[in-house]
């Protein structure tokens, strides 16, 4: 035989051949300490899922609160459109001329001016001295036929 040559020789002596093995050590571990950090992995899972849980309600719980705002400010600016629609149908009444006038003469007591209220201004150019004095003469004398008529028409009604 030679040394890079190895035969393997096997003899056999009648008995079957057990294979020999060592004893194998078993590590313990330790399970206690393997508990308790599945306790706490399981523990810190349910206080997480409760937190996301509590956080989920309290956002609904707001979203709720805006929306009932809103509808509150909803049913506020329909109320004043409604208000604003009575203001104007009131302001039409009153911009009446017909209803302006029956205030003007029975609450007021105005009426419409005379002839001895009006006054005419001339503007013309020139000599006309003289013809305005002889106007207003007779201007005077018509006005105060045209002033007692307009005291008894404003009378009457």
């Amino acid at each position: 035989m030679s040394a890079i040559r190895k035969e393997e020789l096997s003899f056999d002596y009648g008995q079957e051949y057990d294979e020999y093995s060592p004893k194998k050590r078993r590590i313990k571990k330790k399970k206690k300490n393997n508990n308790v950090i599945e306790n706490f992995k399981n523990t810190l899972m349910i206080a997480v899922t409760f937190i996301l849980g509590i956080s989920i309600v309290y956002n609904y719980a707001v979203i709720t609160d805006k929306q009932m705002e809103l509808n509150n400010i909803n049913h506020d600016i329909a109320a004043l459109k409604d208000e604003i629609d009575t203001y104007n149908i009131t302001l039409e009444s009153i911009k009446n001329t017909n209803s302006i006038e029956e205030t003007a003469k029975s609450y007021l007591g105005m009426n419409y001016p005379t002839r001895k209220q009006t006054v005419f201004v001339d503007f013309t150019y020139g000599d006309t001295e003289t013809e305005q004095q002889t106007a207003n003469s007779e201007d005077e004398n018509k006005n105060i036929l045209v002033g007692i008529i307009d005291k008894v028409v404003s009378f009457i009604h």
